[in-house]
């Protein structure tokens, strides 16, 4: 699996305003009290925000919506961030193989450490995924 630059695109603050619903008014406040961060342009007078940061802004604006305090609604996406970190991570170093069907989904999640000539497999069926090893191919 590759992995996706999440940190090198990056969007203007109207289009960060467009895509989640956030006037620009309100994103220049949240940076201005440290709540999301933008990144410095050469010419320095516009604010480029990374698509991490603008999945920040959409995780703080559900909480919002769900009628968590600005403050709440901070710390609560950072943690969310700090998990949807630790998934990334795990699926960039883990994910070997993937094949999907209309009924079925096969994961392959590498070595098996205790058994490195097993692969760890994960299959979703009609009933739930279930894990399994199997013989890693050569």
């Amino acid at each position: 699996m590759k992995k996706i630059p999440v940190d090198s695109v990056t969007l203007g603050i109207g289009d960060v305003a467009r895509a989640t619903g956030i006037a620009q008014s309100k994103l220049r406040y949240w940076e201005s009290k440290g709540y999301i961060k933008s990144q410095s342009v050469a010419d320095n007078s516009n604010r480029k925000f990374t698509y991490k940061t603008v999945l920040q802004v959409q995780l703080i604006k559900s909480f919002l919506d769900d009628g968590y305090t600005l403050t709440s609604a901070v710390q609560r996406a950072r943690q969310r961030g700090v998990y949807l970190d630790a998934l990334r991570s795990f699926f960039e170093d883990r994910f070997t193989h993937m094949e999907v069907t209309d009924q079925t989904a096969v994961i392959d999640l590498g070595k098996f450490d205790p058994a490195p000539t097993k692969h760890l497999v994960a299959k979703r069926g009609t009933t739930g995924w279930h894990f399994q090893l199997e013989d890693a191919e050569n």
